[in-house]
């Protein structure tokens, strides 16, 4: 019984200190200069980023301790990347209902014109207010 204790423990000790951040860019082929600005947020631990010929759309994990700065952190994301990016309009956002849109629009690998579509779809959730 104490075995099986200790090993369960170990394994949810493990599981739970993973520091990999869950980096995904859609379409991958549009990610080589979006990655090394991402790449140096240490407040965010993972992010979700959609691409298209307009528009870029990223939804980020904020660190625990560093949601109380959400909107400081978002801004400072967006003009890195407008700045990287001037001829796009950028939407960063830590909101978690926005961060499941972008999943399924990475897990439906959508064409342009969907694509597009859907974009505009989270724009407008994003600027909804609960």
């Amino acid at each position: 019984m104490k075995k099986s204790l200790f090993v369960f423990l170990m394994v949810l000790l493990l599981g739970a200190c993973s520091s990999e951040k869950e980096k995904v860019i859609f379409p991958s082929d549009n990610s080589a200069s979006l990655k090394p600005i991402m790449q140096k947020q240490d407040t965010i631990y993972g992010y979700k980023s959609v691409i298209n010929e307009e528009d870029i759309l990223v939804a980020i994990n904020i660190n625990r301790f560093d949601r109380f700065n959400k909107a400081k952190i978002e801004k400072k994301i967006t003009k890195q990347i407008e700045k990287q990016f001037p001829e796009k309009k950028v939407l960063v956002t830590g909101d978690q209902k926005l961060m499941w849109e972008v999943e399924t629009i990475i897990e439906k690998k959508l064409k342009q014109k969907e694509l597009k579509k859907s974009i505009e779809k989270i724009k407008l959730l994003s600027k909804e207010e609960t």
